[in-house]
């Protein structure tokens, strides 16, 4: 029999705690919504940043999530995370926002990570090739990267997140995936590595 590891009680313990807070505020403690938000407010701002890449309309947009998963609490059960719930409702949120750019900070830092520079090159050579190869994403593709590189969501996670089949996302991982590679590889550089970590198939 297999023993889990420190890091999967860890997270077991935060899901079960959140998990009695949701319930607590479905049975009428408003007040306990309070810490779920105070739990995901940096999540969520951090997410929406990054399609929106404005603080006001981010600021907006997260309230905005908040009340909507409050108001649709009463609809939440317990076959995903609340994490992957909520993230389900931002995600939907933000495509009807409809905005198409993000600067991505975060993962070209993890890009960053992963980078191996040619000899005699930097890492900050590298950057504006990074930049140039996430432009060329579309809207899901951006999300799915994301959700799966950035934030560490299984593929079944965000099938939920997005409402696709798992087996589709994790295609339209590897399609986008494999986009990069290709696209890299005719701009005739070497960016040895990247995305490597974002590989697992879970």
């Amino acid at each position: 029999m297999q023993t889990a590891s420190p890091g999967d009680i860890d997270s077991l313990r935060k899901r079960e705690a959140i998990e009695a807070i949701v319930d607590q505020v479905k049975a009428g403690d408003v007040q306990a919504y309070r810490t779920i938000m105070i739990q995901f407010d940096r999540q969520m701002y951090t997410y929406c940043y990054y399609i929106l890449k404005n603080h006001t309309e981010t600021e907006d947009a997260v309230q905005e999530i908040f009340i909507r998963a409050y108001e649709h609490l009463h609809q939440y059960t317990r076959q995903v995370s609340f994490s992957a719930w909520l993230y389900k409702m931002a995600y939907h949120h933000l495509m009807n926002i409809k905005k198409k750019q993000s600067r991505w900070f975060k993962l070209i830092e993890r890009c960053k990570e992963q980078v191996q520079p040619m000899p005699g090159q930097s890492f900050s050579q590298h950057e504006p090739v990074i930049h140039e190869l996430l432009t060329h994403l579309t809207s899901e593709e951006r999300h799915i990267l994301l959700l799966k590189g950035v934030e560490k969501y299984t593929f079944d996670e965000i099938s939920e997140i997005m409402e696709l089949k798992p087996a589709t996302v994790r295609k339209k991982y590897e399609r986008l995936r494999r986009k990069l590679l290709e696209r890299n590889g005719k701009k005739g550089e070497v960016v040895h590595g990247t995305f490597t970590a974002t590989n697992g198939m879970h």
